[in-house]
């Protein structure tokens, strides 16, 4: 048996079989009365409409064959579709090519065959999907007359395939416009069809909504109702894109305009639309489009060009340096003047540099610690380094920067680059100021304090009573003078971390008692009582015995000399977990809540008369937090006008195995 060959475009065959959507379908009148009349025509026994597929030959329309298809290798028809003309066996018992062919041999036994190819069109050539066959177990001839009119049935049957894509097709583009409809409605766009010769216009009742209308409300709608709603401005650019479209410069008309709307303000519309047909001639003849309110994308991309206006504004005329950089390459990409003016660059030139030639080499290391700052957070600093001007020397900044993206993706980093010089000036004068204090003040004013003392205490002779006056007010402030310089030496020197701290293991309840006793005298001369509470029994803290004897006499300095005569102040200690708390508590009239945020600040006094009354300098409490938190702790308190404060700090403590916290 002869296998039948693969036609050479069996891909695109079998496509053009599929896209007729016959195969494995129903059985169509259409069909059946073509294959009843060649039954009736030739008088045989078997006519079919056979469609040839992967590896079957499957029937859509059959007459005196119980049975819808049969393998594609042992197929008739499998041979004749690579023939143009019809395929005839007038015995195929006698044609050694099908002999032994199942369907030859076999219950159909055929002897009779003639097959028609039928084609269908795709991509512009045709394609043969099968054919319309007659089949008989008797030999027979056919004439040419014979093979005229089976041709004709075939023409029938290929009108009829035609007719299927027609209708679907047209189902398709039905379906289409069903859905770009239900699109068009679902997203409220208006649309217009134009006749440009005539004038007369379409437009659906959306579009007439868009400006504040019903589509009675325009009637009759034509486009000089288009024209008469819009704005004026809009009119010239609106006629320019319309001829270039005509000119056939642009596939479509698009637009952006205003449209006065029914209430008297301005919408934003975007019209869209293209050349549907023209005269035979080439003139526009019908154009279709759509019609969109775009009021809100127009209002935020204002918006956005007035931020980005501000933005660019702050940015132009921020005070400090403001940088724009690569994250891969380091590379400048913008930078405001700020940042320019102590480079001594043109900013073509400074755009030009390389990130190591405004750093120095030396601060690598630290480059690389920022480096890893930003991609384990995403940011770094604040990170003090130098830059280097366009004539080699230098100048301290500090910076602190992020990691950004641009629309594509890439990975920039802003910074915010201040120039310090100026506070590096000011820290020199400082450290000069403080140097000039501990040096050239502190020594003479601790003689003139001591002077003052033995003439006031009558051991270089008697003082007149009027002298004696004025000498203790000289000798009260020289102390105050001198308590001044002292904390504001031991500030500096907290601030600058150059105060030496020796934390010990000392024991709580000393340290306490020690303060108490040596702050006694003060209380007394205020009339005020001084009580320990120690719930912390046989408990050690962490601390500078020096620093820790500081930090309790501000604390209870300033609860004895604002508590009333016959007050109280009550110390208490006690333990929370690997921590000890030290509260001291007064009956003084409190501290008001809108000083609450500048307690702990240099130089804050609630009542400035009141304190100068009382004395001070005002350094007491920020030395006493900077003291905590540089021994590891913390600080704070608590307060109600009337009902006196209540200032507590933490620092680390432990209890040994033999001992625990218990009242006493």
């Amino acid at each position: 048996m002869q296998s039948p060959e693969v036609p050479n475009d069996e891909q695109a065959r079998l496509a053009a079989l599929h896209e007729t959507g016959l195969l494995f379908s129903a059985p169509e009148y259409r069909f059946d009365r073509i294959t009843r009349l060649a039954r009736q025509m030739f008088n045989v026994e078997v006519v079919l409409i056979s469609l040839v597929a992967e590896e079957v030959q499957w029937f859509k329309s059959r007459q005196g064959l119980d049975i819808d298809r049969t393998e594609r290798r042992v197929s008739i028809c499998a041979h004749a579709i690579n023939h143009d003309e019809i395929f005839l066996l007038e015995n195929a018992a006698l044609d050694s090519r099908f002999c032994d062919n199942p369907l030859v041999q076999g219950d159909l036994h055929i002897r009779f065959y003639a097959g028609a190819p039928l084609r269908v069109e795709k991509g512009g050539e045709n394609h043969k999907i099968g054919t319309l066959c007659l089949i008989d177990s008797s030999p027979r001839q056919f004439s040419a007359s014979d093979q005229e009119q089976l041709r004709d049935l075939a023409d029938l049957v290929e009108l009829e395939l035609r007719q299927v894509r027609l209708e679907e097709q047209l189902a398709r583009a039905e379906l289409a416009e069903q859905r770009l409809s239900w699109v068009i409605e679902g997203t409220h766009i208006g649309t217009w069809e134009w006749h440009v010769q005539t004038g007369e216009t379409v437009f659906n009742e959306r579009w007439a909504e868009i400006v504040g209308y019903t589509l009675n409300e325009l009637a009759p709608v034509s486009i000089d109702t288009w024209t008469g709603l819009a704005h004026p401005d809009d009119l010239e650019e609106s006629g320019r894109a319309l001829q270039a479209h005509f000119d056939g410069t642009t596939e479509f008309y698009d637009v952006q305009c205003r449209m006065r709307h029914k209430d008297g303000h301005w919408v934003w519309v975007h019209d869209r639309g293209r050349l549907v047909s023209r005269t035979p001639e080439g003139e526009p003849l019908l154009m279709a489009g759509t019609h969109a309110d775009i009021s809100e994308q127009v209002g935020a991309q204002h918006a956005l060009r007035q931020s980005e206006a501000r933005l660019r504004g702050l940015f132009e005329l921020a005070p400090y340096g403001i940088a724009l950089n690569d994250f891969e390459t380091g590379a400048f990409l913008d930078m405001n003047p700020a940042l320019l003016a102590p480079t001594g660059y043109s900013q073509d030139e400074f755009t030009g540099l390389s990130y190591w030639e405004v750093t120095p080499e030396e601060y690598a290391p630290q480059e690389e610690l920022q480096l890893q700052s930003m991609r384990a957070t995403g940011r770094y600093g604040p990170y003090e380094k130098e830059y280097i001007r366009k004539d080699g020397t230098r100048y301290p900044v500090l910076l602190n920067g992020m990691i950004v993206q641009d629309e594509n993706g890439r990975e920039l980093i802003w910074s915010i680059v201040e120039n310090i010089s100026e506070r590096k000036r000011m820290e020199k004068l400082k450290d000069e100021f403080v140097a000039v204090v501990s040096h050239e003040l502190r020594t003479p004013l601790t003689a003139l304090r001591g002077a003052l003392s033995l003439i006031g205490s009558g051991v270089v002779g008697v003082v007149p009573k009027g002298v004696g006056d004025l000498v203790k007010v000289a000798e009260k402030n020289s102390q105050r003078l001198q308590l001044l310089i002292n904390d504001l030496l031991d500030m500096e020197k907290l601030l600058a971390g150059k105060m030496r701290l020796d934390v010990e293991w000392h024991s709580i309840a000393e340290q306490v008692e020690s303060a108490l006793s040596e702050n006694q005298p003060y209380a007394a001369a205020y009339q005020v009582s001084l009580n320990y509470r120690n719930w912390s029994s046989g408990a050690e803290i962490a601390a500078d015995g020096a620093r820790l004897q500081q930090v309790l006499a501000n604390l209870l300095s300033n609860a004895i000399k604002f508590s009333s005569s016959g007050g109280e102040v009550e110390v208490t200690s006690e333990l929370e977990g690997d921590m000890v708390r030290i509260s001291v508590q007064d009956q003084g009239p409190g501290i008001a809540p809108e000083f609450h945020a500048f307690i702990f600040q240099k130089f804050s006094q609630a009542d400035a008369s009141d304190a100068r009354q009382r004395g001070g300098t005002g350094l007491g409490l920020a030395i006493t937090r900077e003291l905590v938190q540089n021994m590891g702790g913390s600080i704070s308190f608590s307060s109600q006008p009337g009902k006196g404060a209540c200032f507590f700090f933490k620092l680390p403590a432990r209890v040994s195995p033999e001992s625990g916290p218990k009242p006493c």
